[in-house]
């Protein structure tokens, strides 16, 4: 249920959903900053018996401001600074409301034992052997200890919540896993590669010599001569002073000539001498990779998570809807 002040107030049935609501469990210490409001503090929001103040705003948009200013000017800035603030204050709402409702349903048992758990992996994780060390980290951020053990109880007990009644609900079926699999197959496939070597020949006005010299030097391979030597004595070019390495390449997109020339060749084989535009050039396949599907069961995972989060957002913004529905929310406009 959503409640309108006299002065005039933003419904929030039906608001652009937040890029992201779950929280995140940091493997660094990444923190929201800590500026200060310049303006008096005053509540922003009421969701049930629960508010939000224009200090806890101003936190969230610290960060945001900051991209926002950095990307746009004038009225654009004040425009989307306004649609910003909009939408951070329905996070924060979200938020409060699945708290809430993970409160109201005992989602809080046994959860200080996890968040000690969760701070020594914090610890371990940045190096700290000591409490003080990551209390000294923290303020840095503008957070106390104290602070930052609550923000991962919130956390978890609110993702226990999400998991019981929004990952519990989405279901990943075998034929939609196949299908997914096959219809985007490109994205499973190594694309064949080879690792080129060349010996470049110049015309200097005269294509029957460069030609004859071409063809000799294909004679003198097949016999067994060290290409690298060849290069070193015949070979003009870039290349000729790094053994006539190329490269490697994604086969598809090599010139169609040279592709042609090297067909079917294997590791170590000589190409026949190709023209080019101002002589002849033999080329040498150092390594042939070829094109590689991964089988199903190797990216089945890979699938399973990309619906997942695919199926994730709209159930979560679903089960959100309902909290709204049967919440008192009371939003108040001039927010600045």
């Amino acid at each position: 249920m959503v409640m309108h002040d006299t002065k005039g107030v933003i419904a929030v049935a039906g608001e652009r959903p937040m890029k992201k609501i779950v929280w995140m469990l940091p493997a660094i210490l990444l923190f929201f900053s800590s500026a200060r409001a310049k303006t008096v503090d005053r509540i922003v929001a009421q969701v049930n018996d629960e508010i939000i103040t224009l200090s806890e705003l101003n936190r969230e948009m610290a960060q945001i401001r900051r991209e926002l200013a950095a990307k746009y000017t004038g009225d654009q800035l004040a425009e989307v600074l306004k649609r910003a603030e909009q939408q951070t204050l329905d996070g924060l709402i979200q938020q409060k409301l699945l708290y809430q409702k993970a409160m109201e349903l005992g989602f809080n048992a046994n959860v200080e034992s996890r968040v000690s758990s969760y701070v020594q992996q914090i610890m371990k994780e940045n190096g700290f052997t000591e409490t003080d060390q990551l209390s000294n980290a923290l303020e840095q951020q503008g957070l106390t200890l104290r602070d930052f053990r609550e923000q991962l109880r919130k956390q978890i007990i609110t993702n226990d919540l999400i998991g019981e009644f929004v990952g519990s609900r989405i279901t990943l079926l075998t034929p939609e896993i196949e299908k997914f699999y096959k219809d985007n197959a490109a994205e499973f496939t190594t694309p064949e590669e080879v690792t080129l070597s060349e010996i470049v020949l110049n015309s200097d006005g005269d294509d029957r010599a460069a030609e004859n010299r071409a063809n000799d030097l294909y004679k003198r391979l097949q016999q067994g001569e060290s290409f690298t030597a060849l290069v070193s004595q015949y070979s003009k070019g870039p290349t000729a002073g790094k053994g006539g390495g190329i490269g490697t390449y994604v086969l598809a997109k090599l010139n169609p000539d040279t592709v042609k020339a090297i067909a079917n060749l294997k590791d170590g084989d000589i190409s026949r001498p190709q023209k080019i535009k101002d002589g002849y050039v033999i080329y040498r396949v150092d390594t042939r990779k070829l094109a590689y599907v991964r089988p199903l069961d190797e990216v089945r995972n890979e699938i399973k998570n990309r619906l997942y989060e695919k199926k994730f957002n709209p159930e979560l913004q679903r089960y959100i809807a309902q909290l709204k529905e049967n919440a008192y929310i009371q939003i108040f406009t001039e927010i600045k």
